[in-house]
């Protein structure tokens, strides 16, 4: 059968809703499965292409004209889906999802609480949902008044195609690639001449939500300044997919000397025991994550990748956000969830996972 999955969203989004693509798999050896992403998740999502998890890819964010909006529909109609699953909630996914003409449609139906009416407010109302949807999953996302102990946002992922599928509840399990192997191999490589060992290294990410925060370049310095007092840790610190401001603070203050042309590797020459890293794609940024013991995050894709490569994680997220974040959490045990606010003294976590 053929299958459509409309995931044009982050990375993190498209890892926790691998568990679909699992299940698909299993009710379904001939499984032809096709994905749509974004700009924001395509080079993950090439990786599950290249694996063989999915079958066809099609970035959305590619499709920017009515033209060419006609012409990918008419693509996708020759398809003759039999099911599809909308996870990125918004209208024109529905709008593509219905010229699809396919008589099984699937969606994820998030909530929110009205501002000035207190009343919930369904993305798709209700009346429609119940008439265009063969199977919805509802997910309370925003405004959660108490701490949901048991609920990731996987699982509801898990829901929606079990309902969908009309099978029995599945372990939450998300996709591995074949690829992390390659990843961690190749990375390995690059470290084992700077004597970099897992056990006793840390990775620090400093992407664009640090900045989106307003966090000061002295309190992410005093960070890693704690990291590294402990004399058997080395620090590898990188960036996200754009360098901000901040990282730019960040490597003046520690006077960085390239140390390796190839893989944009730099060394402190105020700190020694911390590696920059700097332009790492997704790939890099995997491999680099599977030789590390430890990692620090503000949340994001490296929250959900931690689950895969089983890394422990500090999952640091926003101030008065703890109920909202938690149906986040990694899917596995070794983490620490924790309000930027509380984020202090580094040296307990590295006691406690290293």
């Amino acid at each position: 059968m053929n299958y459509l999955i409309l995931r044009n969203d982050g990375i993190g989004d498209l890892i926790v809703s691998t568990c679909g693509i699992n299940q698909l798999r299993m009710i379904d050896k001939k499984a032809h499965i096709t994905l749509i992403c974004s700009d924001r998740n395509k080079e993950y999502a090439k990786i599950l292409k290249k694996d063989g998890h999915i079958d066809r890819l099609y970035n959305l964010d590619d499709i920017n004209s009515l033209s060419q909006t006609l012409k990918f529909i008419s693509i996708l109609r020759k398809i003759s889906f039999e099911h599809i699953f909308i996870l990125k909630s918004d209208w024109k996914n529905l709008t593509i999802s219905l010229f699809c003409k396919s008589k099984n449609i699937h969606a994820i139906n998030p909530t929110k609480i009205g501002k000035m009416s207190k009343k919930i407010i369904y993305k798709y109302p209700l009346f429609l949902s119940n008439k265009i949807f063969k199977s919805t999953e509802i997910i309370n996302s925003i405004n959660i008044q108490d701490v949901d102990t048991k609920t990731k946002m996987g699982t509801h992922y898990r829901e929606l195609f079990n309902k969908a599928l009309n099978i029995k509840k599945t372990k939450l399990e998300y996709i591995k690639p074949n690829s992390v192997n390659k990843f961690e191999n190749q990375i390995k490589k690059i470290f084992t001449p700077l004597k970099i060992k897992k056990q006793s290294t840390v990775l620090f990410h400093i992407d664009e939500k640090w900045s989106d925060i307003n966090v000061s370049k002295n309190f992410i310095i005093n960070l890693l300044e704690e990291i590294t007092a402990n004399r058997k840790i080395n620090l590898i610190v990188t960036n996200g997919k754009y360098n901000t401001g901040l990282n730019s603070e960040i490597w003046n203050f520690y006077k960085l000397k390239k140390i390796n042309n190839k893989n944009n590797i730099y060394k402190s020459q105020k700190n020694k025991k911390i590696y920059f890293i700097k332009k790492s794609n997704i790939a890099e940024l995997i491999g680099i994550a599977s030789n590390t013991g430890l990692i620090f995050h503000i949340h994001g894709s490296l929250t959900h990748i931690s689950s895969i490569l089983q890394v422990p994680i500090v999952d640091v997220i926003r101030n008065h956000s703890s109920k909202y974040f938690y149906k986040w959490r990694p899917n596995f045990n070794e983490y620490t969830q924790i309000e930027i606010k509380n984020l202090k003294n580094p040296q307990k976590y590295i006691k406690k996972y290293l």
